[in-house]
């Protein structure tokens, strides 16, 4: 210990062991420090790996004022040789929390300014424990959880004496053992990688009767979605170097052709439904008008006629085998073709394929069977034929959903394991009536019975979309889409924060007529961000209605609030030059897009790649497009700005104005336990806000008096009821929307907020 002591080696191992026990201060003090704790730059880190600040007895004061919690060094943690240290996949988090007493060495010997944690010494079920850190003396044992978690109410051994008479069960866990916290502030995702979160947003249609869809148009869009995404992700592993490491592809049009086939074959069965109605009334109505008419023949007759008969019906069901055998095929040519064309699938381009599709079928079933029941003319004698039946009879089962009397369906048909539920799609079945019967009409192609191998083309149908833009469009801040609650015409802007969260929803038009809060959604068009939960809050609101020279004012209920119970992360508060849509991003903003002369696009191409571009295809780069007028090879070149309007919305300049936001009011999401009168509610940042709680016999929340606004909010503050003995009280601010420019409000720059008018009715 001499030698130790006079001869210090400065290496470890070799200056003796000196060993330590202390305690884990609050959270507050190290979380910024713990992976995935989320910051809004990547700068704003306090450090890397799991260290904790921790004060160790006899080397560290336990008064706090003298050393605070800040002023600790950091200590790493050691891990057992069974969590792996990180490489090769392998890796285990530590499950320390404040207070817990942890015991280890130090790594630099007397200096003691190297601590690491070796083990932690537990808790057992008898001991008293407090619900924070409140003492400006360290060492006094605390539970681990913070003012903001939520407890298990069979995990809440406090200082609170137990009254006399209670019975304790002494098999209750420990405050801290056997309960899956959530911290607040580190809502982390799983282990999931890219490609696993890429496939859990994937859109899967929710299950429903056919008569709440006769032809599953939301169905087929999503299947065509997940198509286009998966290809285009096989497509970048070509030359993307997180798609690469991400996906395995062995061989690139091999996987491109089988992604097709799958879609292609779920497209194909959901239309085969109508296919086979097409079929039994075909059938039906041949052999229920000639049963009547093979009576009125002379009797050498009807033999001849029984015979033709059977011969329609074998061509007949021929014929609509050979459409169902040729069904995939033509559905897969469409697609091979769409591949290349769409970056958005909006419902409009799934409604002109399938309108096309069954216009041209119908026209080709019409002819025929007008070929097959020729044989059954010549012997009945008159103009014999069900062809206008048959379209007439599609079309029906077309606008089954458009009668007087709808049947109650679900309102959601969409479902993802990230995002939750989705909206129903806008059908337009009107639209799709129409096309059937105008492609029908022009189907001059002649049906040999003998011989019904036959395709369609889709040509028309990639020139015929018009202002169905399958194009991509700018990624931006998500838009805002009520759906449901027997209303309509409720419209909002999603208000964000720098670091990416939705904060509230300015609302712009409160719509009308609804009987329950509607569904609220978020939709991110290049799938930036995620997990913001919102929950509609009806109201009464004026109607001004305006007959001749007079004007009266009327009550509907419509959407006057949006509460946020998860504000999510990673939306974009503006565009920043990437685009994208069907909730991926396509193109990132430093990279250079191409649209060829036929419609396709290539896959985009970062800086430094040579690519080739023929006469009329359209180059987009840095915010300009260029029209190429001669065959050449080009260079994508890096970024040099972003000055990019959000796609077809208002530009930077028309669709942005300036808000200020104040706590207009709170929302009790959970009213807690075990609180006391005089707790009070801190508000972090507070920005001049007050409220004052009140608290029922057993210590839960029941009210929140807003003693004071507050103003300038750019973020959510943390909320929170500061108590020895309460827990899992949640309070969740809703904030009134100040425009700038209409109050002419004079506040700080800092404390204003610029919204995108997704909208445009600002």
């Amino acid at each position: 210990m001499i030698e130790q002591g006079l001869f210090k080696r400065h290496f470890v191992g070799r200056d003796g062991f000196i060993w330590w026990i202390g305690q884990v201060v609050s959270e507050e003090k190290w979380s910024g420090n713990l992976p995935g704790y989320r910051t809004s730059t990547t700068g704003d880190h306090r450090g890397f790996g799991e260290r904790y600040k921790v004060r160790i007895m006899g080397y560290h004061t336990a008064n706090k004022q003298e050393l605070t919690d800040d002023q600790l060094p950091w200590a790493s943690v050691m891990y057992p040789v069974t969590a792996g240290n990180g490489g090769a996949g392998t890796w285990s988090n530590a499950a320390l929390r404040q207070g817990s007493f942890v015991f280890g060495f130090f790594l630099d010997g007397e200096d003691a300014q190297q601590p690491v944690i070796m083990g932690v010494i537990g808790f057992n079920e008898y001991t008293a424990l407090s619900n924070r850190d409140n003492s400006d003396v360290a060492f006094f044992p605390f539970s681990g959880y913070t003012l903001n978690d939520t407890v298990a109410r069979y995990s809440t051994t406090t200082t609170k004496e137990i009254p006399k008479g209670t019975q304790v069960n002494s098999k209750s866990p420990a405050s801290n053992n056997g309960v899956q916290e959530s911290v607040a502030g580190h809502e982390k995702k799983t282990g999931a990688d890219k490609e696993q979160y890429d496939e859990g947003r994937k859109k899967n249609p929710v299950a429903s009767p056919s008569t709440c869809e006769a032809v599953p148009l939301g169905k087929i869009q999503i299947e065509i979605k997940n198509m286009i995404a998966e290809v285009e992700q096989i497509k970048k592993t070509a030359n993307n170097w997180e798609a690469k490491v991400s996906k395995k592809i062995n061989n690139i049009e091999k996987d491109v052709d089988l992604a097709v086939a799958k879609a292609s074959k779920f497209v194909a069965e959901s239309l085969k439904w109508l296919i086979n109605e097409v079929q039994k009334f075909t059938t039906n109505k041949i052999n229920n008008t000639l049963k009547d008419t093979y009576y009125l023949l002379f009797p050498n007759q009807r033999p001849g006629l029984k015979k033709a008969v059977e011969t329609a019906n074998d061509l007949i069901a021929c014929l609509f085998r050979n459409i169902i055998s040729n069904l995939l095929k033509m559905v897969e040519n469409f697609l091979l073709q769409a591949v290349d064309r769409f970056i958005n699938t909006p419902l409009c381009a799934v409604e002109n394929f399938v309108g096309a599709l069954i216009g041209q079928l119908s026209g080709l079933i019409t002819s025929a069977v007008d070929a097959i029941l020729g044989p059954v003319r010549a012997i009945v004698g008159t103009a014999f034929s069900i062809a206008g039946g048959i379209l007439n009879f599609i079309i029906d089962l077309l606008s089954f959903l458009s009668c007087d009397d709808p049947p109650s369906c679900g309102e959601v048909k969409e479902w993802s394991i990230w995002d939750g539920a989705d909206s129903p799609p806008t059908l337009d079945l009107n639209s799709i009536i129409s096309k059937v019967e105008s492609i029908a009409s022009t189907v001059t192609q002649a049906i040999d019975p003998n011989n019904f191998d036959f395709d369609l083309d889709f040509t028309d149908v990639f020139d015929a979309l018009g202002s169905c833009n399958v194009g991509a469009v700018f990624c931006g801040p998500p838009k805002v889409e009520f759906f449901g609650g027997g209303g309509s015409g409720a419209s909002g802007n999603a208000i964000i924060s720098s670091v990416g969260d939705i904060l509230g929803v300015d609302i712009i038009t409160p719509g009308s007529g609804y009987t329950s809060a509607p569904f609220v959604r978020f939709v991110d068009e290049c799938g930036n961000g995620s997990g913001a939960v919102g929950r509609a809050i009806l109201g009464q609101v004026p109607i001004v209605t305006t007959i001749g020279d007079t004007t009266g004012q009327t009550q509907t209920t419509g959407v006057v609030r949006v509460v946020m119970e998860e504000s999510g992360t990673g939306y974009l508060p503006s565009s920043n030059g990437s685009q994208g849509g069907d909730g991926r991003t396509w193109a990132t903003a430093d990279q250079t897009t191409v649209r060829n002369n036929d419609g396709t696009y290539d896959t985009p191409y970062s800086p430094g790649q040579t690519f080739s571009v023929d006469t009329g295809d359209q180059v987009y780069f840095n915010g300009t497009t260029t029209v190429i007028d001669q065959p050449q090879t080009l260079t994508a070149a890096p970024l040099l700005q972003v000055t990019l309007p959000r796609g077809v919305e208002p530009t930077l300049n028309n669709g942005q104005y300036p808000i200020i936001l104040e706590i207009g009011d709170v929302f009790i999401s959970n009213p807690g336990f075990s609180y006391n009168p005089n707790d009070r509610i801190v508000i972090s940042p507070d920005n001049g806000a007050v409220m004052k709680p009140e608290f029922d016999s057993l210590g839960s929340l029941t009210k929140v008096n807003l003693i004071s606004s507050g103003e300038g909010f750019t973020e959510f503050p943390d909320i929170y009821i500061e108590s020895d003995t309460g827990y899992n009280a949640k309070i969740t601010p809703i904030f009134d929307v100040k425009r700038v420019d209409e109050e002419q409000i004079q506040v700080p720059e800092s404390q204003i907020i610029n919204v995108i008018d997704c909208v445009g009715k600002f």
